[in-house]
């Protein structure tokens, strides 16, 4: 089975998919990862889950350290030692020099991602594992439906649950004193 997209045949059938695999799909609002080999295609984010995002932005903005940009819309690719891992966090924080393509993980200070009904599993799951596995020191995810903010940071290789936010408890670290709503809210 193959789809022509953008004048290329591309087997939606691969075996393995890799990063190059990726160049040659559409650029579609969609996004595309590669976990453990599998083509992974969300539908572009909901208002909600952008409005997050350019919250966080915002208030980050002021608070990362000297040095640290934030990204959106830019893929981390981890290091090949099995199947392609190429995943595209909601947000990130990176000290690194720009790269052409995309982030190696040790460049990356802080993923952020904001769970929806298609991408909460995973996010709390094989990406969590991923990120913490390649050493990204702090993750932050964002559960709009849940009402929480969970971050969690490496310690000893591992991460643990640093702090949780929610509308009446108000976050910490990088987020001292904001709460839920004002991440939620829709920006003015």
């Amino acid at each position: 089975m193959a789809a022509e997209l953008s004048g290329a045949a591309v087997s939606l059938l691969h075996r393995e998919w890799v990063f190059e695999d990726l160049l040659a799909l559409p650029d579609d609002g969609y996004r595309y990862e590669i976990l453990d080999g599998q083509l992974i295609v969300t539908p572009p984010p909901s208002v909600l889950h952008q409005d997050v995002i350019d919250n966080l932005r915002t208030v980050l903005l002021g608070r990362v350290p000297e040095g640290w940009r934030l990204k959106t819309g830019v893929g981390v690719r981890m290091p090949r030692l099995g199947p392609e891992r190429y995943v595209i966090p909601d947000l990130l924080a990176t000290a690194g020099p720009r790269p052409e393509r995309y982030y190696e993980p040790e460049a990356v200070r802080l993923v952020v991602e904001v769970a929806s009904a298609s991408t909460e599993l995973r996010d709390a799951g094989s990406k969590k594992a991923l990120y913490e596995a390649h050493g990204i020191p702090t993750y932050l995810l964002v559960d709009p439906a849940a009402r929480t903010l969970t971050a969690w940071e490496l310690d000893g290789g591992a991460y643990r649950t640093a702090w949780q936010m929610t509308d009446d408890v108000p976050g910490r670290d990088l987020l001292a004193g904001v709460r839920l709503g004002e991440l939620t809210a829709e920006p003015h």
